[in-house]
């Protein structure tokens, strides 16, 4: 089985190594290819861009012959016609050539195939009376049998040059009168009608039906001739090929170049990778040996770059702390510290990025979570930006070193912490040992304490006989078990008492060697008893100067705890040590508590019980009584009320209620003496139809002439009138009769309608108008209605009066009802009189205060106390239409909280 795994390693080491060289290989051949490609593609590229050259050089010599043949044309035409002679065919041709140097003759052959004109005169080419050879004619003929130009076959002078020519008929209706000749030089061919660019760009040559060259524009012989492309001309179309070949430039690199590269760089990569193949197999082998070494340390080992993350971990990890090594690369060093060392190891961090060795000892987390102590050794690489650790545990060590640290900075700082002084002296009455709180109490340093014998420094001088005495009490073991008081001298001369108490100085082999004292400071506890003694009494001396009785009752058994002399005074002296109930003190039942105060508990309170006023009784006296739950001195749950004597201040509110509403009963008898001449003219009417309808019945029964259905008829509207006036009559009486406030459920609607009832009689009389806007289905209101009745009778007289100077048509008072949400209803009297001033408005409910000259200044008072008295609101209100609005809301029967009857 070893030999199988080994024989795959080995193999797949061979593919380790073998797999660049394929590659390498591989990409060769790839770049070769790709480089062959590029070659085709470009000179595919080249060709195509000769291809398109020559084609616009052919297009651009087709255009410029056919404008020769159109000008050839134009000489035919008017030499047919008798246009043209000798001297202007001179004029026109040589004109023609000078303006295009690929001509070098132009020639009118006649019929006879000789020649009549030539151009230019001076030509010795084309001569006058010359005949055309049998190539000529046969050109000018097939032109004669065509009817349009006609190139012929290229031919050679006897100048040793290439010439072309085009031959365009002459007719005279049928007539042939010969031909008009253009001699083209082809060498002039490619001097003139190919651009210098294109010239200078390719290697131009044209050749002949026999692949002759007949005329090349460059003498270079240095081509490329794989970037050639040839065209046949259309004209002349005698078989001449126009063909262009791209020089080949000097600058240009050889094909072969690249491949030569590509060759070399490889073989290079092939060397420098069996270089690097013998480097690598030397540095396996040493780093086969030094990851022995790493994985066969007992000590952490580990690498970390300068962030302080992971690179590398030896299996010490997980011996130790419990990590996989495959588990710490790429996690932070600092995951692994304490919470309270990660500051430390920051710093050493630091130190190690500024390139410094450093040696520390932390805290490390174990992977279930406990910390072990470790000692770190790092040294940097600043050139690698690694650190290379190494940990020893010494939790062992540690933990040791702690366990000693712990119980001697426990015995120290329980020395240093009691605020009892300790004191220590061996048989013979020296000072051994004392602690720091004892140094602190007596104010001598421990060097000036220890080895002294008596007199000791604190002993105060008035008190040395004393503590001598307490001396040889303790030295012979007859010491108070309960200690003994003694005043001692502080180094500063300040005298405090301190409480000493001996035991007994017993060694680890059961032996005495002395006396231990423990020493405690009562300066401060006996002042203290001293003032609370001293407070206790100014306590209870205030308690009893009050004039209201205090008492403190358990809230479970109602026994009372406390009482002040006031109590005292009213439930007797010996009220302490009984119940609430048996000494009558006057209480709220059970009931009236808002929790049961014998289930409070420490945790409730301190809580409110009570706040009201209470009868006694036996008495019959009023008290304002207030309970409030606390904590008592032994920690109990105790009721502490207040009672305080309001029945003086109960009989005075009562003479001020009945005044209240004598004033308000005066109030109505007053308004209803205002509106007495008003309601005696409104009674007069149907007592005066009442009167007149019985007379009418008596005289008709007299006459004898009654019938039973006229007397009915009168009588019914006699009985309707009488009902009217006791309807008056009743509101007057039911409005200034004398009765107790009673509060009841009652319609504000119904309410609202007497009051207008009797405000419309004065309404009339002043010629104003009264809207009523009452919302439908208002809730009851909890009221008094005569009282509410009143608050509204005189809010209306008020806005009627306030109208009295406006023209009769605006005299219009608004009286609106509506509900304000479940639990109130709001009334308000709209009037559009001169308003009320701001100054004005503050003195308003002011009592006596008036802005009428004949009022009193009592109604506006009085109806805001009616409405608080409904626990309500009255309220003035500018309208914004000119005038004022006063508004007052009343609760509902919902609100009240109780059930009464509707009315």
């Amino acid at each position: 089985m070893p030999d199988s795994a080994d024989s795959v390693r080995l193999a797949r080491t061979r593919l380790y190594w073998t797999a660049p060289y394929v590659a390498v290989g591989i990409f060769a051949l790839t770049m070769l290819g790709l480089v062959w490609l590029l070659q085709l593609r470009d000179a595919e590229t080249q060709r195509n861009a000769v291809a398109r050259d020559v084609q616009w050089a052919e297009q651009t010599m087709r255009l410029h012959m056919q404008g020769t043949e159109e000008f050839l044309n134009q000489l035919a035409r008017d030499l047919a016609v008798s246009a043209l002679d000798q001297n202007g065919f001179q004029v026109r041709a040589n004109q023609h050539i000078a303006n295009n140097g690929e001509l070098v003759n132009v020639v009118w052959v006649g019929p006879e195939e000789l020649v009549r004109w030539t151009a230019p005169f001076d030509t010795t080419d084309w001569l006058t009376g010359d005949a055309l050879s049998r190539v000529q004619a046969t050109a000018m003929y097939r032109a004669r049998d065509t009817g349009h130009a006609t190139y012929g076959e290229a031919y050679q002078t006897p100048g040793k040059r290439y010439v072309l020519d085009v031959f365009v008929p002459v007719r005279h209706g049928r007539e042939f009168l010969g031909a008009i000749v253009g001699v083209y030089s082809i060498e002039r061919v490619l001097q003139y009608l190919v651009p210098s660019w294109f010239g200078e760009k390719y290697h131009l040559a044209l050749i002949g039906p026999q692949g002759e060259t007949l005329a090349v524009n460059s003498s270079v012989v240095d081509l490329d001739q794989s970037i050639s492309y040839s065209i046949p001309l259309d004209p002349p179309g005698t078989g001449l090929v126009l063909r262009a070949t791209a020089f080949r430039t000097p600058s240009q690199l050889p094909q072969a170049l690249p491949t030569a590269m590509i060759v070399g760089l490889s073989v290079i990569v092939l060397w420098t990778l069996w270089l690097l193949r013998s480097h690598v197999q030397r540095r396996v082998r040493v780093e086969k040996e030094r990851d022995r070494l790493f994985n066969l340390s007992l000590d952490l080992l580990c690498i970390v770059g300068l962030d302080g993350v992971f690179r590398r971990a030896n299996p010490a990890f997980e011996r130790i702390l419990g990590y996989l090594p495959d588990e710490l690369p790429g996690r932070p060093l600092l995951d692994l510290v304490h919470a309270d060392d990660v500051p430390f190891a920051v710093e050493q961090m630091r130190r190690l990025a500024d390139g410094q060795p450093v040696s520390f000892e932390i805290r490390c987390r174990c992977a279930d979570g406990s910390f072990r102590w470790l000692d770190w050794s790092i040294n940097p690489v600043r050139e690698e930006k690694l650190v290379y650790a190494v940990a020893h545990d010494i939790t062992g060590r540690k933990a040791g070193e702690e366990a000693l640290r712990a119980e001697s900075a426990f015995r120290k700082a329980m020395e240093e912490s009691v605020m009892t002084g300790m004191r220590a002296i061996d048989l013979t009455g020296r000072i051994i040992y004392v602690n720091s709180a004892f140094c602190r109490m007596v104010g001598f340093e421990e060097e000036e304490l220890l080895g002294a014998t008596r007199p000791f420094p604190y002993w105060a001088p008035e008190e040395l006989e004393a503590c001598s005495h307490n001396l040889d009490l303790t030295l012979l073991g007859r010491a108070p078990p309960s200690g003994f008081e003694m005043h001692i001298r502080r180094k500063n001369g300040e005298r405090i008492d301190a409480r000493f108490y001996l035991s007994p100085l017993i060694d680890a082999n059961g032996v005495q060697t002395g006396w231990m004292a423990s020493v405690t400071d009562i300066t401060e506890p006996k002042r203290i008893r001293a003032a609370l003694e001293a407070a206790h009494e100014r306590f209870e001396a205030v308690i009893d100067g009050l004039e209201a009785a205090v008492f403190v009752a358990d809230a479970r058994t109602d026994e009372i705890l406390f009482a002040n002399r006031a109590f005292k005074n009213i439930h007797g002296f010996d009220a302490v040590g009984r119940t609430v109930r048996v000494v009558a003190v006057p209480q709220p039942e059970r009931g009236d508590y808002p929790v049961d105060p014998r289930g409070l508990t420490a945790a409730d309170l301190p809580r409110e019980l009570f706040d009201g006023e209470l009868q006694h009784p036996l008495s019959g006296r009023w008290y304002h009584v207030r309970e409030h739950a606390t904590r008592w001195v032994d920690g109990r749950v105790v009721r502490m009320g207040i009672a305080t004597d309001i029945t003086e201040r109960k009989q005075t509110a009562e003479v001020s209620r009945q005044q209240a509403e004598r004033l308000q009963r005066t109030s109505r008898l007053i308004t209803m003496g205002e509106m007495a001449s008003t309601l005696a003219h409104e009674l007069n009417q149907p007592l005066s139809a009442i009167a007149n309808y019985c007379m009418g019945c008596v005289t008709r029964i007299q006459s004898g002439s009654a019938r039973e259905e006229d007397l009915l008829a009168a009588m019914q509207k006699a009985s309707f009138q009488a009902e009217r006036a006791g309807k008056i009559i009743r509101r007057v009486r039911e409005f200034v009769k004398k009765s107790e406030p009673r509060r009841s459920a009652v319609q504000i609607s119904d309410v609202l309608d007497d009051a207008i009832g009797f405000a419309e009689i004065d309404a009339r009389r002043m010629s104003s108008r009264i809207v009523s806007e009452v919302d439908p289905d208002l809730p009851a209101v909890f009221a008094d209605r005569i009282m509410i009745e009143q608050v509204a009778l005189n809010l209306i007289k008020n806005g009627i009066d306030a109208m009295a100077d406006l023209p009769p048509e605006l005299r219009v008072l608004t009286v609106r009802a509506r509900a304000l949400g479940p639990r109130a209803v709001e009334v308000a009297v709209i009037d559009r009189g001169h308003g009320i001033g701001e100054e004005e408005r503050s003195h308003l409910f002011t009592p006596f205060y008036t802005t009428k000259s004949e009022g009193m200044g009592m109604g506006l008072n009085i109806c805001r106390s009616i409405i608080e008295f409904h626990d309500g609101r009255l309220i003035v209100d500018s309208n914004p239409e000119g005038g004022t609005i006063f508004s007052f809301t009343l609760p509902t029967e919902f609100a009240s909280d109780r059930t009464v009857r509707r009315t």
